[in-house]
């Protein structure tokens, strides 16, 4: 009787009060397939199928008080009113400073001569970009070949 009741304590671990209330009312209501009495770990798993959706809530709950808070636990800056010019320029100068700061973050560098200001993307032509790519794959094959890569064709 002892080992049974350590396994049940090690199963229910950090388990609430109400999470356990309410799948032993489903179990006593048939939501298991036998009738007999569950083993620790098929209380667990019914105690975590009960309060499944209630710990997604609290996931979504916490992902919207983190994407909504600056970092100083100050909420994030909602549109100023339209009437006034001077908020909706300093909101807008936050927003895109938080955006860059986001896109910097995200990961791989980024070839500028891809993403180059608008004026030269409006100038480039479609024989520069096949002149950028080619002498890019062939800075990529000298490299390789110095360290002694051979690419199988």
């Amino acid at each position: 009787m002892q080992l049974m009741l350590a396994a049940f304590e090690v199963a229910l671990d950090g388990v609430s009060r109400w999470g356990l209330a309410q799948a032993t009312r489903e179990i006593l209501q048939g939501s298991l397939a036998h009738g007999f009495m569950p083993s620790p770990p098929e209380l667990r798993r019914e105690v975590d199928r009960v309060m499944g959706p209630h710990l997604a809530a609290r996931r979504r709950e916490a992902e919207e008080r983190r994407r909504y808070t600056w970092e100083d636990d100050k909420p994030r800056a909602l549109p100023a009113p339209k009437g006034n010019p001077e908020a909706v320029a300093n909101w807008r100068a936050r927003r895109n400073a938080e955006k860059a700061a986001a896109v910097k973050s995200a990961g791989a560098p980024v070839d500028r001569a891809l993403f180059a200001n608008k004026d030269e993307r409006m100038t480039r032509t479609a024989a520069d970009a096949v002149d950028d790519y080619m002498s890019r794959q062939s800075r990529h094959h000298y490299r390789s070949s110095e360290r002694g890569e051979e690419f199988d064709a």
